[in-house]
């Protein structure tokens, strides 16, 4: 029997991270996985003022820092809340407003350095003799993050995608892909490239039927993806005053899920859809997230050669 720990989407929260980093010696889990949607996507200025003060704009509000104790923890909270923030002259931030390449070579930089900060936590934190630690991203990371995670194998840190596992006796296969969004993140597929893609996946387990299916989107019409309905300048639907829910999942992960019937399908992606449900004979499992407020949220799964035994929500 082994008590995994299965965690997504915590989008550069440093807070978040730490709390993940704390599971198996308060929860006493042997598989710790963070399994897509690593990274943050917004740069925050703390201006420098000419008394060496700084102003920060954000939460809706103007703080002024005059301490570098006070501009530490405005830093912290905003990395906290998968923000990078980053100290600066007005002067650039009026060239970054004219030169928005520049705006995305910043975040990249920042994005990368966070990773590696991150994984290098794992190894200070984590006993990687008596834990098995899975890190991968998902379709709203850069291409470049996976070089930085996959240095980190040889120090025992595990990468799941392109690899066949296996965990207690039950192979697992992994893909980061989502079906297309509103947002055009860097990793979607048409529904019949994603669904090619997966089976060329599925096409490498020994019996899929008793594997573990790591897919980063949630099939589609269950209890995994509702999310808002957009409008076609992507602000929510409402109706009578309620945001208007739909199923934004995808199809390709349905029918192959129905088809073979894994022991257990891990996925993320839809923030909202917090949930377990099932399909068929499989169990699925969605964390969701809510990585602004600090919320660590995941599920303690607790398997054997047989398969889930017991499963946990836990947040904190």
């Amino acid at each position: 029997m082994k008590r995994l720990f299965f965690s997504v989407d915590v989008h550069g929260s440093t807070g978040l991270w730490r709390k993940w980093l704390s599971v198996p010696s308060f929860h006493k889990t042997d598989v710790l996985m963070l399994l897509g949607d690593l990274t943050g996507k917004m740069i925050v200025p703390l201006i420098r003022q000419p008394d060496g003060t700084y102003i920060l704009r954000y939460w809706r509000r103007e703080f002024h820092l005059k301490t570098e104790e006070e501009i530490r923890e405005a830093e912290e909270r905003l990395e906290n809340s998968g923000l990078y923030p980053m100290r600066m002259d007005p002067e650039m931030v009026e060239h970054l407003k004219e030169n928005p390449s520049e705006v995305e070579k910043l975040i990249k930089e920042n994005i990368l350095e966070r990773i590696r900060k991150w994984m290098d936590l794992i190894l200070e934190k984590v006993d990687l003799k008596k834990t098995e630690v899975y890190v991968m991203p998902g379709n709203d990371d850069i291409e470049e993050v996976d070089d930085i995670i996959k240095s980190y194998e040889d120090r025992g840190i595990k990468w799941p995608l392109g690899n066949v596992v296996e965990i207690e006796g039950h192979e697992m296969i992994s893909c980061e892909y989502v079906n297309p969004t509103p947002w055009n993140t860097p990793r979607e597929l048409p529904e019949p490239e994603l669904k090619k893609h997966l089976k060329s996946l599925i096409e490498k387990l020994s019996n899929p039927s008793n594997s573990i299916f790591n897919f980063h989107c949630p099939p589609y019409n269950t209890k995994l993806d509702l999310a808002p309905q957009l409008d076609k300048k992507l602000k929510p639907v409402t109706v009578g005053g309620q945001v208007k829910f739909v199923h934004v999942g995808s199809k390709a992960v349905r029918e192959l899920e129905l088809e073979y019937q894994p022991v257990l399908g891990l996925h993320g992606h839809i923030h909202e859809s917090g949930a377990l449900d099932k399909l068929g004979k499989t169990m699925i499992i969605n964390p969701g997230s809510e990585y602004e407020a600090g919320v660590l949220r995941g599920y303690i799964i607790e398997i054997d050669k047989e398969g889930v035994k017991n499963y946990y929500r836990v947040e904190g």
